[in-house]
């Protein structure tokens, strides 16, 4: 079989496969699997008999995760790799357990049972091909199958055309039918097709990201639509043609959000996910174009290998990478639908990155965000989010979705936006869109939103401008205070990957993680400081970080970060024209000054409408809402931006 290949050369989903099975063996849970909803690296085991309605920890996530059965496809490939049937005879066990001791569509949720039926797909495809099965248990099982697949017609409501549970309910719903063939009505087949046909309508934005802003749940929701499209499971030639074509969306969309080091942003709900395995396997299947970041290893998800029945070994797959490799991958994303921009430098491991996210909240997995950034620089991070922890209402729920915990600006110490509880909120700020643009010499990204407080309306801009000669950041942030006279304070949140070691000098930090070069950010606050924090890598595990908060009583600040040591940057010297006032909001001036190269930025987020329209940066004449001088001993040139 083609799968003991990879077995045989350690393949990592493998390996974790066969470990897991072991486990499996003797009643032992543990849910450590990069696609995992809610991880849990806790064994809980059941000596006597299996408990399916046990939550542990008081998280009853677990118990859903139990539910779930996805674990079957862990016996599948260590049947696969070994030919010991004793795996595929434990999965038919707890099927038939599960089963006996879940006769009460009370205890189950739609989206665990759409999840279900996909995982019992998978595995009965190998009980009826080793004929492992009775002909009485096939029948428990048609029932079992019957019932659930009612269950979902029955408490599917019209919320879940715009949430992944749509998706996911509907995977399970069609895959199924393809071991058991007219067990339930064409007229429910009709009806379940239409509200897929308006999931892919609604929930996959024409940018190929999933609205709910959650890479965790945008790769459910793939994985699922992939499933039903390798599987040949929708028996509608037009909604088969809007599931590949959403398919394809999303996985040129895909690798944006994963950062230098492998792993995808935290945005929203979400855990650090290592995606290599989808990267390879729908490129390989769809003979698609794979970006290099994801060609290190070979990486399989297996669901996806079983379900299309595809014979592939080893060295083909290995082969089939080699091939698909593309360097030229596009480098940006700007998806103005969801408010997301990307940009790498290149495909490598050694390349700089940013996100910057300014759009809707999405579902409940949405956190409070707007302008929140990611930086990488030469392949590590530096700015990141902080995760999600847990979804059991506690302080630290809370805590992790407030918009303090991302790395934002806060003005007068009121925190944007106002959680309620583990899944909703009282207010949210109102996203006014995103810019980008390049040149030569820049990669500038550009948002704002209002951010409406007891007394005060303010417009919160945020421009961040990427070097590409010099592989340095630039950020500004610039509030207009709309009433007049009411920002007392600004407060600006960055916070960094864990195990970076942080010392001050004055306004300029050093910033390092082990073995790699110092980043020097340079801000424009007097006032910064280095605070302990809270960062979830995975659901179910906290670690200590660390995040700097900066404060000033000034409208307009910026943040400089650079990995070498030869230069000052110092705010302009500015005047207009006419030689009248003017203020901050219609030009702010940076000169950032090298050995060899000064470069003058200026940023003006407010319209002059009196008098001259002309201002100077040490002399030198700007106009329009972003421009830059840069200066070397050969010439001055100047470029508009925006």
């Amino acid at each position: 079989m083609t799968i003991a290949t990879f077995i045989k050369k350690n393949e990592p989903n493998s390996e974790l496969a066969l470990k897991n099975s072991d486990y499996l063996m003797e009643n032992n849970f543990l849910f450590t699997h990069p696609y995992d909803m809610e991880p849990c690296h806790e064994i809980v085991s059941f000596p006597k008999k299996i408990d399916w309605l046990h939550i542990p920890f008081g998280d009853e996530e677990w118990c859903f995760m139990l539910n779930r059965q996805e674990y079957l496809l862990d016996l599948c490939i260590s049947y696969q790799g070994t030919l010991d049937k004793k795996y595929l005879l434990k999965g038919k066990e707890l099927i038939l357990d599960w089963i006996s001791g879940n006769q009460q569509p009370k205890d189950w949720r739609t989206i665990d049972t759409g999840i279900r039926l996909v995982y019992w797909k998978i595995m009965l495809d190998e009980l009826l091909k080793e004929s492992i099965l009775t002909t009485s248990e096939l029948r428990l099982i048609e029932k079992s199958v019957v019932n659930q697949l009612y269950y979902l017609d029955k408490e599917y409501i019209e919320k879940y055309d715009l949430s992944n549970w749509g998706i996911l309910i509907s995977s399970g719903f069609f895959m199924i039918q393809l071991v058991f063939k007219n067990c339930v009505p064409i007229s429910m087949n009709q009806k379940m097709l239409l509200r897929l046909e308006n999931q892919l309508k609604l929930q996959i934005q024409p940018s190929g990201n999933h609205w709910e802003q959650s890479p965790l749940y945008f790769m459910e929701v793939l994985r699922s639509l992939v499933f039903l499209d390798v599987s040949k499971a929708i028996p509608d030639e037009k909604i088969q043609q809007q599931l590949e074509q959403k398919i394809l969306l999303m996985y040129h969309y895909m690798p944006h959000f994963v950062t230098p080091e492998g792993t995808t942003i935290l945005q929203g709900d979400t855990d650090c996910m290592i995606v290599d395995d989808m990267a390879q396997t729908i490129g390989i299947l769809y003979n698609r174009p794979i970006p290099p970041l994801f060609t290190k290893r070979v990486s399989v998800d297996y669901a996806t290998l079983l379900l299309s029945h595809e014979t592939i070994t080893y060295n083909e797959w290995k082969q089939g990478i080699t091939r698909l490799t593309d360097k030229q991958f596009i480098k940006k994303m700007i998806d103005s639908y969801t408010g997301n921009i990307y940009y790498h430098s290149d495909w490598s491991d050694a390349s700089d990155y940013f996100h910057l996210y300014n759009g809707s909240l999405g579902s409940g997995h949405g956190h409070l965000s707007l302008n929140h950034i990611d930086i990488s620089m030469k392949g590590r991070n530096v700015f990141v989010d902080s995760g999600r922890f847990t979804y059991v209402e506690s302080s630290i729920r809370k805590e992790l979705k407030k918009s303090t915990h991302h790395n934002t600006l806060i003005a007068n110490k009121q925190p944007f936006g106002k959680v309620k509880d583990s899944w909703s909120y009282d207010d949210v700020p109102t996203s006014m869109g995103v810019q980008h643009a390049e040149t030569k010499d820049f990669v500038v990204s550009r948002s704002v939103y209002l951010d409406r407080q007891e007394g005060c309306i303010f417009k919160i801009y945020r421009t961040i401008m990427y070097f590409k000669r010099e592989r340095d950041f630039l950020i500004i942030d610039q509030v207009i205070d709309l009433l007049g006279s009411s920002l007392n304070e600004m407060n600006r949140h960055f916070h960094l990957q864990p195990n970076c070691k942080v010392t001050k000098d004055a306004n300029k930090l050093k910033i390092q993680q082990e073995r790699t070069d110092i980043v020097t950010a340079y801000f424009s606050e007097a006032t910064v400081d280095i605070l302990e924090t809270n960062y979830s890598r995975v659901y179910n595990q906290l670690e200590s970080s660390k995040k700097i908060v900066t404060t000033s009583d000034k409208p307009h600040h910026f943040l400089y970060l650079t990995q070498k040591n030869d230069m000052t940057i110092n705010k302009c010297a500015i005047r207009k024209s006419d030689g009248t006032s003017w203020d901050e909001d219609r030009c702010f001036g940076i000169e950032i000054k090298r050995k060899e190269i000064t470069y003058l930025i200026h940023s003006a987020i407010e319209d002059t409408y009196k008098g001259h329209k002309l201002y100077f940066l040490n002399d030198l004449p700007v106009y329009g809402q972003l421009s830059s001088y840069k200066i070397d001993s050969q010439e001055t040139t100047y470029e508009r931006i925006l």
